[in-house]
């Protein structure tokens, strides 16, 4: 499943790699925009700029976030689509960037503070605190997803990330290692390929394949409960067969001269 889930996301970067180019370039500009009002004008107008700016930067995300999980589903969405999903977004984004502040400030001021105590119970306190975050910020990764494929309130989204986390901690450790190494590849090209758009992207990709998981055990429930069985095998060869035909085999060729396949 992982090395479908790897090739599928390198087929549906390449395939869309003109948006991704697109929106990440917009996220780009938002970036430098808000960067250069805060380093131009003076310090509480600048900030103020700043974060507006940041804030039409998490609304931009959010609305990409919804074309992602299209691609991740095999269908084209035009730029203009994209900004359509603005107005049901919004409010979402606006709420996940205070949740983000609100993490971002406790780890700044709790762990040092804790840590800075000089004793053995301080210590304590700053490793329970660092594991908390961790365990939210791994989570929380799921949140866009979630949000795009399940169109859930701010609320149940949330809760539903903790309960795909802690379902799935391996695999969103993995999620989480695999989005450093795109963000690495990232930081050579200037944020523009794979950038925001082709991580969202991976994590669409991700949980779609995962809900099959989903799917399955839900059609096989009764079947579980009477075998007793806590902990099963769960036939991802069959759950992403369709996904692998609609896919097709793909070569290099494929990839230069998609016109000649």
């Amino acid at each position: 499943m992982i090395l479908f889930l790897l090739k599928k996301n390198f087929c549906d970067g390449w395939d869309n790699l003109l948006s991704l180019f697109v929106y990440n370039c917009i996220s780009l500009a938002l970036i430098a925009g808000g960067a250069f009002f805060l380093t131009k004008l003076p310090p509480l107008i600048g900030l103020v700029i700043g974060i507006i700016f940041l804030l039409i930067l998490m609304i931009e995300l959010f609305a990409v976030n919804q074309t992602m999980a299209k691609f991740a589903d095999f269908k084209h969405v035009s730029i203009k689509e994209t900004f359509l999903e603005i107005p049901n977004v919004w409010k979402d984004a606006l709420l996940f960037s205070a949740l983000i502040v609100a993490i971002i400030l406790i780890a700044k001021k709790c762990i040092p503070f804790y840590y800075n105590m000089g004793n053995l119970f301080g210590l304590f306190l700053s490793s329970v605190m660092f594991w908390f975050l961790l365990t939210v910020v791994l989570a929380l990764q799921w949140f866009l997803p979630i949000q795009a494929q399940l169109g859930n309130k701010f609320k149940k989204t949330l809760k539903k990330c903790f309960i795909i986390f802690f379902d799935n901690i391996g695999f969103s450790v993995f999620m989480f290692l695999y989005t450093l190494i795109l963000a690495g590849i990232s930081y050579f090209t200037a944020t523009l390929i794979p950038g925001f758009a082709g991580i969202l992207l991976s994590y669409n990709n991700a949980f779609r394949i995962r809900l099959y998981k989903y799917d399955w055990l839900e059609e096989h429930e009764e079947e579980l409960k009477q075998h007793g069985k806590r902990k099963v095998r769960i036939p991802w060869g069959e759950l992403i067969a369709d996904d692998r035909e609609t896919l097709g085999p793909r070569t290099l060729k494929s990839f230069i001269f998609p016109w000649k396949d």
